[in-house]
């Protein structure tokens, strides 16, 4: 090993102590004045890696051996980790993992909203594997076979995976089903070089609530489809499935799901009973993947929010599930949103759930919240849950300007969230209470819930 040279080179193997963390769950050590990133490296190891790209400050190195394993390692339980990149910290028992997630939290807070160093509490799942409700599948053609599975890390490269242990089991089985009857019925699958082909993603979708399964195929365009064999082996293996759909996505792009559903059998959403709320899902319908931390979640939101005393203006409400809740406990609820699918699932969730007081806007928060104040309303506070690129400046200055008492910021990006505290600090809020959510096991991911008041 070349640890003693005093500059890196490209290939170069190393030994490395790992005394730190990266902002995507990466081991972190130092070495001949670089951070250097090592994936599936844990805090403590000693660890023999290959230098895979160098930068002027950082480096990455892929690790080749574990010379000093920390007492947190564990087998991870899938075999296509380390491959796949949907999970980044399964090699970790769940203690440690929620451990990371404090200290990137942590790190990010201290370095971006430059508060002083504090321990945020973080609350974990009730169960780390098997939690999430939605599955986005590629298919692929791998050596003669239809497979599916998800990208490797930084690729389009289906890892084919027949059993993902963080999605609800009901979500693998639908998608074995589809799996099997697209190789028995020959279904073209999609090239994505050569944009040639048919069928390009399976979603399904869960409500944990209810048991009931929808199943979308994602298609480069309309095609007769022999369903009825898909619909008896769906029906074999899942008795909650409500509906199979099709979706046409024929643009050459990332987006999984186009902009045209058609219901090829059943109906096409799923009901969902969330709280006191029931709730209509699509397939496009935004709502949390984990199903029992979002409740978590909602609880933190509205004891901060507190007893109804004013409007409360829900920015980036998506289907209103947190808008409509706080109308049933009392609150005058304005949703947002500039997506307006949502906006119509929002209006006919609250119409479902008999809300009278909750209205719903479809715009940008920016330009609607200044209106809504000019013409009357004086929000007591305002949530904010945006994607995980944060606020633009532009809305962190209106829900500042509207008078807002509270401000509730939902984030799943610490980098961001530190970024928008730090501009809320400097309009005259304070932060009152911080924590993090776990709604993503194995996954390097953390919401936050972040609760701010006006100095």
């Amino acid at each position: 090993m070349e640890s003693k040279n005093t500059q890196l080179k490209l290939h170069q193997r190393i030994e490395l102590e790992i005394d730190g963390v990266g902002a995507s769950g990466e081991g972190v050590g130092h070495l001949c004045g670089r951070a250097v990133f090592v994936p599936r490296a844990l805090p403590g190891e000693l660890v023999a890696a290959r230098v895979v790209h160098l930068g002027s400050r950082k480096a990455v190195a892929e690790p080749q051996k574990i010379l000093r394993p920390s007492s947190d390692r564990i087998v991870p339980v899938c075999s296509a980790f380390g491959r796949c990149g949907g999970c980044q910290l399964m090699h970790a028992d769940y203690p440690a993992q929620i451990g990371l997630k404090r200290a990137i939290l942590q790190d990010a807070l201290r370095t971006i909203a430059k508060l002083e160093p504090v321990s945020v509490p973080v609350a974990p799942a009730p169960g780390p594997l098997g939690y999430r409700n939605r599955g986005q599948y590629p298919v692929a053609r791998k050596k003669g076979k239809v497979v599916t599975g998800f990208y490797a890390s930084r690729s389009h490269d289906v890892v084919a995976v027949s059993e993902c242990h963080i999605h609800d089991p009901r979500v693998d089985r639908a998608v074995a089903c589809v799996r099997a009857w697209a190789g028995h019925k020959r279904v073209p699958v999609y090239d994505e070089r050569r944009h040639r082909g048919f069928l390009r993603h399976v979603v399904v979708r869960v409500a944990e609530g209810t048991g009931e399964v929808l199943v979308v195929l994602v298609g480069r365009g309309e095609q007769s489809l022999p369903v009825g064999d898909l619909v008896r082996r769906l029906q074999k293996k899942l008795p909650g499935i409500v509906g199979v759909l099709l979706n046409i996505n024929p643009a050459r792009t990332n987006v999984i799901l186009g902009g045209s559903n058609r219901v090829l059998w059943g109906r096409g959403w799923v009901e969902e009973s969330f709280l006191s709320l029931k709730l209509k899902l699509s397939v496009g319908s935004f709502f949390q993947v984990n199903t029992a931390q979002a409740k978590v979640l909602f609880g933190k939101v509205r004891r901060f929010i507190g007893r109804p005393a004013g409007a409360v203006v829900d920015a980036y409400c998506g289907v209103g599930v947190l808008a409509s809740l706080l109308s049933k406990a009392g609150h005058e609820t304005v949703g947002i949103d500039s997506f307006a699918p949502a906006v119509k699932d929002a209006e006919i969730i609250a119409a479902d759930n008999r809300v009278q007081t909750a209205v719903f806007h479809c715009g940008r928060t920016e330009k609607l919240l200044p209106r809504l104040v000019s013409h009357g309303i004086k929000p007591k506070a305002v949530i904010l849950d945006p994607p995980r690129k944060g606020c633009a400046p532009e809305v962190v200055d209106a829900a500042a300007e509207s008078g807002a008492e509270k401000i509730a910021y939902i984030s799943c990006h610490p980098g961001t969230l530190s970024r928008d505290l730090k501009r809320f600090f400097d309009l005259g809020y304070r932060l009152e209470t911080i924590e993090g959510v776990d709604m993503f096991p194995q996954t390097f991911h953390l919401e936050v819930f972040a609760g701010l008041v006006r100095t």
